[in-house]
């Protein structure tokens, strides 16, 4: 028998007060005996309420006790030599309401009760709180770790840019007048390798998507699609084509997936290699 769950339950407290059936009372009284964590909690629960009753009743005048002896004696003594006992006045003690205990009891247990469930609800919610700022913390965390492997990354391809003796940098300027954009190429020549950095493209609109060309031999050539996330970030993307020649670059506005050939009216950015 789970002993706690039984005594938070409210048996024991409605056994004391006589609310339950015979049979139930029955069943407690053989739980109380098999279970001494049952008889511990059944005479804590007696004395709690024992202590309340007696914390509320109220004493009977000082020396009733004795001058009610005393009565009796001179009674007695005067009826044993004959004479007329002496008028008795009779004394008729304060009326004293009898105590309802057990009602006491339960609306002490009452307020136990919800004493106790409002600590527990505090509680509770703090430990909510403290979850919440704790899951907060670890998923910056994981932000900040992604961050720092995402730049550890650009720092790698930089250093193999660097050591390549056959790297070319061509600045893509803008091609429409008033709507300043550049990008950027990083091309080696000796691997066929391009990388593209978008440094002042606008995000591409919704179903649309950047595409980076190269001329060779005055027709452009397709090179791939820039991810989108591109004009929002100062990383490179590495081309999935390999680049074996060419005079110039250039990226235009296409529709998402990329096209065969360029819209000539949504070249946005060019330069010669």
């Amino acid at each position: 028998m789970d002993t706690k769950a039984y005594i938070e339950s409210g048996k024991l407290e409605a056994y004391i007060l006589g609310a339950l059936t015979k049979e139930e009372a029955r069943q407690v009284e053989a739980d109380v005996a098999m279970y001494p964590e049952l008889t511990e909690e059944l005479q804590a629960i007696e004395n709690a309420m024992q202590l309340y009753t007696d914390s509320l009743a109220k004493e009977l005048p000082s020396g009733l006790d004795n001058r009610i002896w005393g009565a009796l004696q001179f009674s007695s003594a005067g009826a044993g030599e004959g004479k007329m006992p002496p008028k008795v006045i009779p004394f008729t003690p304060e009326y004293r309401k009898p105590m309802r205990w057990p009602l006491a009891a339960a609306v002490v247990l009452l307020i136990g009760s919800v004493l106790l469930n409002s600590i527990l609800w505090v509680k509770d919610q703090n430990t909510n709180n403290d979850l919440v700022a704790l899951n907060t913390k670890v998923t910056q965390m994981e932000q900040d770790q992604r961050q720092l492997s995402y730049l550890l990354s650009e720092y790698q391809k930089n250093k193999i840019m660097m050591t390549d003796t056959g790297m070319e940098t061509i600045v893509m300027h803008t091609m429409l007048p008033g709507h300043p954009m550049a990008a950027t190429v990083y091309w080696s020549k000796n691997s066929g390798v391009a990388y593209v950095s978008v440094d002042g493209l606008p995000a591409a609109p919704k179903g649309m998507q950047y595409q980076l060309w190269v001329m060779q031999d005055g027709k452009p050539v397709d090179i791939g699609v820039i991810s989108n996330d591109m004009p929002s970030t100062p990383a490179m993307q590495k081309m999935v084509k390999s680049v074996t020649g060419g005079q110039a670059f250039a990226i235009s506005l296409e529709k998402e997936g990329g096209s065969p050939t360029p819209t000539m009216q949504n070249i946005y950015v060019m330069g010669k290699a």
